[in-house]
């Protein structure tokens, strides 16, 4: 291995998962094959932590993960870190009543949960009954665990009642938010709300200064909006061939392959000279 590389920062859906939301044999052997060589593994994800854990549960090793874009860290070693990074109480009021203005039916994502207020017992058995179970689901009487402990706060709606919200946000709020158009028909976004200090790079540099590892010193691998910062402030940022084009313009380098061609397990391969790890 002729490079100074000691960490690769992964994102989940687009990046290391396949469109059916699976890890490769490849990918799992060659990931493997970096944690034996002592390279710590950060898988770095806008999806909830038990939902990450569950998508990750092949790769078995001790894995880094930062659920919610980073505001929670979860790993087995003994890494001193700071609290999850909730949402201030009043945003989160603030964000539901204006949602509920305009018929949104916002998510919180509440420390490893994703929760959706219900307004009682009826209306949550009819939601399970038409959309499955996404989680925990609470009541509107539980409101006050959502406003308080919430990590993130997701709505998906019309774009015109989408960008409504954002400009109330930007007007009012001292947030971090994304907007997803992945995955949604053209008049569809799905708007995420954040901690202002929540951030995939950040953490993941906060987690690596434990183990004496410089950004310089990390590789960095994704395909949305929400891993720009770590592709542009790594040591190496890398785009997914099939990743949005503000993420192609800004990486170091885009892989030869995307997502469904073992793109991420290829590329770290060639990078890390690992053709004869079997």
């Amino acid at each position: 291995m002729k490079n100074n590389f000691k960490a690769v920062m992964i994102d989940l859906d687009g990046t290391l998962l396949t469109d059916d939301k699976k890890i490769t044999d490849f990918s799992n052997q060659i990931l493997q094959k970096l944690y034996d060589d002592g390279i710590k593994i950060i898988i770095a994800t806008g999806r909830g932590l038990s939902r990450a854990k569950q998508l990750t549960e092949k790769l078995d090793f001790d894995k880094i993960i930062l659920a919610n874009n980073g505001a929670i860290i979860h790993s087995s070693s003994n890494i001193a870190t700071d609290e999850d990074l909730k949402l201030e109480s009043n945003v989160v009021d603030e964000l539901s009543t204006l949602s509920e203005e305009y018929g949104i039916r916002p998510y919180f994502f509440v420390e490893n949960k994703c929760a959706l207020l219900i307004q009682d017992e009826d209306d949550k058995k009819n939601f399970e009954d038409s959309v499955g179970n996404i989680g925990e689901i609470m009541t509107v009487s539980e409101r006050n665990l959502a406003i308080d402990d919430c990590v993130s706060m997701i709505m998906i709606a019309r774009k015109d009642r989408i960008y409504d919200i954002v400009d109330h946000i930007k007007a009012n709020s001292n947030v971090t938010y994304h907007i997803h158009t992945k995955y949604f028909s053209k008049n569809i976004r799905m708007l995420e709300v954040q901690n202002v200090n929540t951030d995939k790079y950040k953490r993941a540099i906060h987690v690596l200064k434990h183990f004496g590892i410089t950004s310089d010193e990390v590789v960095a691998i994704g395909d949305a909006h929400n891993d720009l910062e770590m592709v542009v402030n790594s040591g190496l940022g890398v785009a997914m061939k099939n990743s949005d084009d503000i993420l192609k313009q800004n990486a170091d380098i885009i892989t030869q392959y995307t997502n469904e061609e073992d793109g991420l397990a290829k590329f770290l391969e060639e990078l890390f000279e690992l053709r004869d790890y079997e």
